[in-house]
């Protein structure tokens, strides 16, 4: 992709992020009554499953790694040498991420309980929510810092799910 290409997809993204925000903060103003806390669980969404270190930054980093595991496979059996790798991880932030993605999917699996027993009302500004979080927080400024701090406390809470379960 070129450099034209790239500005416009990240200013369609912004504008399409923005377009939504506003739609939604105008419901509020028009007095929905849903509460703004569904809308930024939505957000917080976007963060931990799909954007930098959540459930696709997983994804990567399990790649890499396997990757990286069949690269020294095929050069130890072609050349009879033990390769010597890396010690850490392969991407930088795996054992990281998985906190963040356990966190996530917990999020993901209490409003699709929600949505299921009754509450179809939470659909709605969830969704608006992960949208917006996701063409924002791809971009950087305010919301992409935002988003970080709300993926490095996913991290951490999903760390401490897994190492006390």
């Amino acid at each position: 992709m070129n450099d034209v290409g790239a500005t416009a997809g990240g200013i369609g993204a912004v504008a399409l992020g923005l377009v939504i925000l506003m739609y939604q903060i105008g419901r509020w103003r028009g007095g929905d009554p849903t509460p703004k806390i569904h809308f930024f669980a939505g957000v917080a969404l976007a963060a931990l499953l799909f954007l930098g270190a959540g459930l696709f930054g997983v994804m990567g980093g399990a790649a890499a790694a396997l990757g990286n595991g069949i690269g020294t496979y095929a050069l130890e059996g072609a050349t009879g040498a033990v390769a010597k790798g890396a010690t850490g991880p392969v991407t930088g932030g795996e054992r990281v991420a998985v906190g963040g993605a356990v966190a996530g999917l917990c999020l993901l699996a209490l409003y699709a309980g929600l949505i299921k027993s009754g509450r179809a009302d939470l659909k709605e500004p969830l969704l608006r929510g992960a949208l917006v979080g996701i063409f924002l927080g791809a971009s950087a400024g305010l919301i992409g810092m935002a988003l970080g701090l709300i993926r490095t406390s996913g991290n951490t809470v999903g760390n401490i799910l897994i190492n006390t379960i």
